[in-house]
């Protein structure tokens, strides 16, 4: 069984060492296998949900340099199939399942377009979690979120979304 196939018990979560744990599920917060790193000392966890508010708790206590270092990590929406073709297999399945690779030219450039002047106005990538929604909810939500005026405000909501992302990561890792 492949590493990205095996799930794993919280209890057997709980006795391996930290570059076990880390090897397991470091993948959950995309690009930041420090954010599991960081949330094995916070062992044992009574659940999946005590382990995932720990590791999201362990990105919101972040410094604001880190918190931001970690969001400017992750590459901007991307929709065109070329795009979609290079990204993580995660990224690619919630991608496809919200209709990206099936977008009209005019629509790539629009969504092109906003999250360019989203990651202007913030400084840091319009993230949302896709599973759930189309292409045309995630233009309307960027389309909303850009006429946000508050920093903080959009660090909230993009911490709330890659919590839904990360909670459906570590689902299939983790029972």
């Amino acid at each position: 069984m492949t590493q990205e196939a095996q799930r794993f018990t919280i209890s057997v979560l709980n006795d391996m060492n930290q570059q076990e744990f880390v090897d397991a599920i470091g993948q959950v917060f995309e690009y930041a296998p420090g954010v599991a790193a960081n949330t094995w000392d916070e062992r044992p966890f009574e659940t999946v949900d005590a382990l995932h508010e720990a590791m999201l708790q362990a990105l919101k206590d972040a410094n604001r340099e880190d918190q931001l270092k970690f969001l400017r990590g992750h590459t901007d929406m991307q929709v065109t199939p070329e795009a979609i073709a290079a990204m993580t297999p995660d990224s690619q399945q919630e991608h496809i399942a919200a209709g990206f690779d099936k977008l009209t030219e005019e629509q790539q450039q629009r969504i092109d377009s906003l999250v360019k002047s989203y990651k202007t106005r913030f400084g840091f990538p319009f993230i949302a979690a896709l599973r759930g929604r189309n292409a045309t909810e995630i233009l309307a939500l960027a389309e909303q979120h850009l006429g946000n005026d508050s920093t903080d405000m959009e660090l909230y909501f993009t911490f709330t979304e890659i919590g839904k992302i990360t909670r459906m990561r570590l689902d299939k890792l983790a029972v």
